[in-house]
């Protein structure tokens, strides 16, 4: 998938998406997982349509929760917020995790980059694609991400998304 995504080869099936059922599904899919960690899920959905392919997203940001799952402690916490601004909407992911050092930022994207090497998880799990996968996806939605982190203190994945006119939210 990701050698189809660089090459261009990969298409996307864009259809209007509730946005508040997007995130209904991704807690679903990962609650168990987050139970059986300690880790509490909590989602903030909004009563918002975007145009995306539905099951790129939902890939996009289970790789997001996923590494927030890998990557966070016992007792600690993932939020994935939508939240509607004038001319978009903010998806953000953040945890409560170890973080990531500023050295390493401007990897993390990069395909089979790990950063600490020497680090094994538990669940032996993690070949070092599931960011650059994401990063193809979003670029493949015409979106970027950004990432925020500071060891000890979590980390923060944030997607903005256009509206497009008809599906543009009305604000109070």
């Amino acid at each position: 998938m990701l050698s189809q995504a660089e090459s261009g080869l990969l298409s996307l099936k864009r259809e209007p998406i509730g946005v508040a059922e997007l995130l209904a599904d991704v807690q679903t899919s990962f609650s168990t997982q987050a139970e059986a960690a300690q880790i509490a899920l909590e989602v903030t959905p909004v009563d918002a349509v975007i145009s995306a392919d539905v099951g790129r997203f939902h890939q996009m940001l289970g790789n997001l929760i996923f590494n927030a799952l890998r990557h966070t402690p016992a007792n600690g916490s993932i939020a994935v917020r939508a939240e509607v601004h004038e001319d978009y909407l903010r998806l953000t992911v953040q945890d409560t995790g170890e973080g990531i050092p500023a050295v390493d930022l401007p990897h993390i994207f990069d395909r089979f980059w790990r950063g600490d090497r020497a680090r094994v998880h538990a669940d032996g799990v993690g070949g070092g694609l599931g960011l650059a996968i994401t990063r193809q996806l979003v670029q493949l939605h015409d979106l970027t991400i950004a990432v925020e982190s500071e060891p000890g203190s979590g980390t923060t994945f944030t997607i903005d998304l256009p509206f497009a006119e008809e599906q543009k939210p009305r604000l109070a």
